[in-house]
C-alpha cells in the first residue's frame, strides 16, 4: 500500500515532467503548422482537458482531509 508520502512524491515528479515537457513547448513557437508531429492539436487539447480532470479530482479528495 502506498503511503501518502509516496502519493507527494509521485505528484512532485509528475509536476517536474509537465514543467519540462512546457520548456520543450516553449508557448508552440517552435510548431509549423497546425498538426505538429502528425498529431492533431484537438488530441492535444483532450489529452490537456484529461490533465485538469485529474486534477480536480485530486484536489477534492486533498480538499476532504481532515474534514
Amino acid at each position: 500500500m502506498k503511503t501518502s508520502t509516496d502519493f507527494i512524491a509521485s505528484l512532485k515528479h509528475e509536476h517536474a515532467r509537465l514543467g519540462r515537457l512546457l520548456g520543450v513547448i516553449d508557448n508552440g513557437l517552435w510548431w509549423t503548422k497546425e498538426d505538429p508531429g502528425r498529431i492533431k492539436t484537438e488530441e492535444l487539447q483532450h489529452q490537456a482537458e484529461i490533465i485538469r480532470t485529474a486534477i480536480d479530482e485530486i484536489e477534492r479528495v486533498v480538499g476532504q482531509i481532515g474534514s
